[in-house]
C-alpha cells in the first residue's frame, strides 16, 4: 500500500509539475505578445492593461484594458479580452498549430465590458453630408420628426449614457465533413442582442489556413440569426413619437410607411407579409429570427441570378417574430438598382458560352458525341458530363453538371473571370441536353 500511494503522489507531483510549467509558459508568453502589441500600436494609440490571466479551464485574456487612439477623441475601456479553447491542452497546441499555419479545430474570442462614451468622436460624429449619405443610410431614424440621424446625442435624450457591450466570436471546424461553424453573440447593455450562427461549405477537408483561405468560398450550408430586442424599441418610439409630435401608434405606421417607400424607391419591394413582420417587431419588440437552410449549400453571390420568389425557396428561407412565423415571405428586387443605391457594381446574368471571335488554333474534330435530350429525372446519371439545360424563365445555360438532389440541379458555368456554379430548381427546368 505505500508503494502504490508512494506512485500515485509521484504521479500527482509530475501533473501538478507539468500543469505549472504550461501555465507559465502561456502566462510569460502571452505577457511578451502583449507588450509587443502595445509597443507595435504606439504610433495610432495609447494601451494600457492591468494584467495577464490563465485560466485551467482553458483560456487566457488580459485585464483592464484601456485604449486612447490618437485620431479620435475617445477613451475605449474593455473589462477583458479572453482567448478560449476547449481545455487547457487544447490551448497550449493551438499555439503550435497557428505556428505552423494550421487552423485550430475550436477557437473563440470573448470581450467584456467593452464601453464607449456617447460624446466621443465615434459614437457621437456628426451625420454624413448629403453628399455622402447612401440611400440605405439612417432608415431607423425615418419618420422621427426633425431627426434625421441618430448618434450620440440622440441616444442621451432617449435615455442612454453609455454604450456597453460583451461579445462571442468563434469557430469549430469540422475537417471530415468539410464546414466550419461560426458563432457571433453580441448583447449590448439596454439596447439590444444579436445571435448569429452561420455554417459555410469548405472545398478541401484541410486544415491549412493557406489551403482553407485559397479555397474557402462564401457558401451557406447553414444560417440562424436572431436579432434579441433589450429596450431599444421602446426607448426610439417614445423619443421618435415625441419628437414628431404624433401618438407612438402614429410614429410607428407613419415610419413603417417611409421605410417603405425608401425601399421601394431604390429596387427593394418587401410584400405584406414582410412589412406587418416589421411593424410587429417595432411594436412588441423581444426577437426577430431568420432561418435560412437551403437543400444544398449556395453562394449568395449567385442569387442575384433568380427571381425574388426562388431565392426564398433555394435559401430555405424562414422568418418568425416572436413564436409567430410570417406565412407571406413575398419579395421583389430590382438587382441593378439595388447595386446602384449601395454604390457597388453587379455581374451580368451568365449566358452560355459564346463561341471564339478571334482567331485561334484549330480546334480537333471529336466524332461520335453530340448533345442528346435528356428527361431531367435521369440527368443525376451524367454528373461530371457537359449539358444545356433551358428554363421555364427562357434563360438557357451549358456547363459542367454537378451533384444533383431531388429538387435541385447544380450546374457550373463559365462567365467573364472565372466559373459559377448556380442551384436551380428541377422544376424550372423545361429541357435539357447532355452531351456524350
Amino acid at each position: 500500500m505505500r508503494k502504490l500511494m508512494t506512485i500515485l503522489a509521484t504521479i500527482l507531483a509530475v501533473l501538478v509539475l507539468m500543469a505549472g510549467c504550461i501555465w507559465g509558459y502561456l502566462w510569460y508568453s502571452t505577457r511578451q505578445q502583449v507588450e509587443q502589441l502595445v509597443t507595435a500600436a504606439k504610433p495610432f494609440a495609447e494601451i494600457s492593461y492591468d494584467g495577464v490571466s490563465v485560466s485551467p479551464a482553458g483560456s487566457i485574456g488580459v485585464k483592464q484594458i484601456k485604449i486612447i487612439p490618437h485620431f479620435v477623441n475617445d477613451v475605449i475601456s474593455i473589462g477583458a479580452i479572453r482567448l478560449n479553447a476547449p481545455n487547457i491542452l487544447a490551448l497550449l497546441n493551438a499555439r503550435r498549430q497557428l505556428s505552423q499555419g494550421q487552423l485550430p479545430e475550436a477557437l473563440s474570442l470573448s470581450i467584456r465590458q467593452l464601453e464607449l462614451p456617447l460624446h466621443g468622436s465615434i459614437l457621437g460624429a456628426k451625420p454624413p453630408s448629403p453628399r455622402e449619405q447612401m440611400p440605405f443610410d439612417d432608415l431607423g431614424a425615418l419618420g422621427c420628426g426633425p431627426v434625421i440621424h441618430f448618434g450620440g446625442s440622440e441616444w442621451q435624450e432617449m435615455g442612454y449614457d453609455s454604450f456597453i457591450n460583451n461579445m462571442d466570436v468563434g469557430y469549430q471546424l469540422d475537417a471530415a465533413h468539410s464546414r466550419i461553424r461560426v458563432q457571433i453573440n453580441s448583447h449590448t447593455q439596454d439596447w439590444a442582442g444579436l445571435h448569429l450562427d452561420i455554417s459555410f461549405s469548405l472545398n478541401t477537408a484541410s486544415t491549412s489556413m493557406m489551403e482553407l483561405a485559397t479555397s474557402l468560398t462564401s457558401k451557406v450550408a447553414s444560417l440562424n440569426a436572431v436579432l434579441q430586442d433589450n429596450g431599444y424599441n421602446d426607448r426610439r418610439n417614445k423619443y421618435c413619437a415625441a419628437k414628431a409630435g404624433k401618438s407612438i401608434n402614429e410614429y410607428i405606421t407613419d415610419h413603417v410607411r417611409l421605410v417603405a417607400e425608401r425601399l421601394n424607391a431604390n429596387g427593394i419591394n418587401p410584400g405584406p407579409g414582410l412589412i406587418a413582420a416589421y411593424q410587429h417587431y417595432l411594436i412588441e419588440g423581444q426577437q426577430l429570427t431568420i432561418t435560412a437552410n437551403p437543400p444544398a449549400p449556395i453562394n449568395p453571390a449567385e442569387l442575384q441570378y433568380y427571381k425574388a420568389d426562388d431565392v426564398i425557396t433555394l435559401a430555405g428561407l424562414t422568418v418568425k417574430v416572436n413564436d409567430q412565423a410570417v406565412t407571406d415571405l413575398s419579395i421583389d428586387w430590382n438587382a441593378p438598382q439595388v447595386a446602384r443605391a449601395l454604390g457597388v457594381g453587379i455581374q451580368q446574368t451568365p449566358q452560355a458560352e459564346e463561341p471564339e471571335t478571334t482567331a485561334a488554333a484549330p480546334k480537333p474534330v471529336i466524332t461520335g458525341t453530340s448533345f442528346h435530350p435528356t428527361p431531367i429525372g435521369e440527368l443525376g446519371q451524367h454528373v461530371g458530363k457537359v449539358a444545356k439545360l433551358q428554363t421555364a424563365t427562357g434563360a438557357s445555360y451549358r456547363g459542367k453538371l454537378g451533384p444533383i438532389t431531388k429538387d435541385i440541379v447544380k450546374i457550373t458555368i463559365r462567365k467573364s473571370g472565372g466559373t459559377a456554379t448556380l442551384s436551380l430548381r428541377s422544376a424550372d427546368i423545361t429541357e435539357a441536353q447532355v452531351l456524350y
